[in-house]
């Protein structure tokens, strides 16, 4: 089923997963760096707002991935992927380079502000073909093998981009002790990041079309209006990739952003606790997944999606009920925190491990790109592009995490639902 890939399968692996270390990295350093993002691009006039104005600006940065996927997903599906998926990561690399070099609010005033909100969103659009167009030309190029498990190395990725983006705050923060964080060295993920996607572009410039678009090409059967295709033929196959993008989206960005907020902030914890069980819980979840991925042509993707999701309402449930409690458990047994976010990342890896190859499976070659990404970055709206804000606003309102908890097992359950739909319109059910 994984048969020996090629040096070019190989390095068009290591360019796709690169692109999901750098979107995660980069979204989780912004988180991060937030507050100190907050005082060099905003006036000290507004203090508290700054950080609401800063949070703000990531969700308007994910407002415009929709509006990039949609344009870029349109332009994949109807002159071919290796083009988008290759173009996109160099258009990622410019908004994170920009950042990095960019002059503060101390030296240009108000300006500095628009150019960091202009760039994020440029971040944003590009960003919205990113995944869709690695998830669409890897499903394509392995469609013959288990495209599940290589596509799972996209969820491999993105955790490595929390473990990177959490260990390199820590770093940072230890360096804001010498006193040079706010002169410098906030700078230097971004100049990394930028960096990092130049290498991916360098791979994929050289990868070849995909075989099945290929043969839509060859048989001049590509669609001529994918989006409105896609919506007049798939809207069953629309609602279920959202609702089954949507509970990882929140989830994740739930236990890779909210804890270490409540860890630090509430908690008064230490910035290296927090970051190491982010790494731990991003690591283990992206090992978890390629594992699960690797066995999935054994086991049907959705009923371990369905396993993973009964998993997480009963620990999600005993949280809200405070059988699971976390406050506790951080005054009293902190080594346990780490055995609950690695039997947690186990459930969601049921999900993360297979659900990329579910997406590409619900929609045909004509208009799969176009579908993917409409899937994805809607949820990735409702979920990593609204989580900061809605997470740290429920916090100050209550200084409690239950509703943030009880939230999570409503997404769950409604996504357990969803699977039964789900089960209807994919081949592999």
């Amino acid at each position: 089923m994984n048969a020996k890939l090629s040096l070019s399968d190989k390095k068009m692996l290591i360019a796709t997963t690169i692109g999901s270390v750098f979107e995660v990295f980069d979204f989780l350093i912004f988180v991060f760096l937030s507050p100190i993002i907050a005082k060099l691009f905003f006036p000290a006039k507004i203090h508290g707002m700054a950080i609401i104005f800063t949070y703000l600006t990531i969700t308007i940065s994910y407002l415009l991935r929709p509006v990039g996927g949609l344009i870029l997903g349109d332009l994949g599906d109807r002159y071919g992927r290796k083009s988008v998926f290759t173009a996109s990561i160099l258009l990622m690399s410019i908004p994170s380079f920009a950042i990095g070099l960019m002059p503060t609010f101390a030296h240009i005033g108000y300006l500095a502000t628009i150019l960091m909100v202009i760039a994020r969103i440029l971040h944003g659009f590009s960003l919205g073909g990113e995944v869709p167009g690695s998830i669409t030309y890897i499903s394509e190029k392995f469609e013959k093998k288990n495209y599940f498990f290589y596509c799972a190395w996209l969820t491999f990725g993105a955790n490595l981009g929390v473990t990177l983006g959490s260990q390199t705050f820590n770093l940072i923060e230890y360096l804001s002790k010498s006193g040079i964080i706010s002169e410098y060295a906030w700078r230097i993920p971004f100049l990394f990041g930028g960096l990092l996607t130049i290498v991916g572009f360098y791979i994929r410039y050289s990868v070849t079309e995909s075989e099945p678009f290929q043969r839509l090409q060859q048989t001049k059967q590509t669609s001529k209006a994918p989006l409105i295709q896609l919506i007049k033929e798939f809207k069953p196959q629309l609602i279920c990739g959202i609702l089954l993008s949507i509970i990882v989206s929140v989830v994740t960005s739930v236990f890779n952003v909210f804890l270490p907020n409540l860890f630090i902030n509430y908690s008064h914890l230490s910035v290296k606790f927090a970051s190491d069980i982010g790494a731990v819980g991003a690591l283990s979840l992206g090992i978890f997944s390629l594992i699960i991925a690797y066995f999935s042509f054994k086991i049907k993707p959705i009923i371990l999606i369905r396993i993973a999701l009964i998993g997480l309402c009963i620990i999600f449930g005993l949280m809200v009920l405070k059988i699971i409690d976390l406050e506790a458990l951080i005054l009293h047994n902190l080594y346990a925190i780490y055995i609950l976010v690695i039997v947690i990342s186990l459930c969601l890896s049921g999900i993360n491990g297979v659900f990329f190859g579910i997406l590409a499976n619900l929609f045909p070659t004509q208009v799969r790109f176009s579908g993917i990404s409409s899937c994805y970055n809607i949820a990735f709206i409702l979920g990593a592009g609204l989580t900061p804000l809605w997470t740290s606003m429920i916090l100050r309102l209550t200084g409690s995490y239950t509703l943030i908890i009880a939230i999570c097992l409503i997404i769950a359950f409604i996504s357990l639902i969803n699977t039964i739909l789900l089960k209807k319109i994919t081949k592999n059910n």
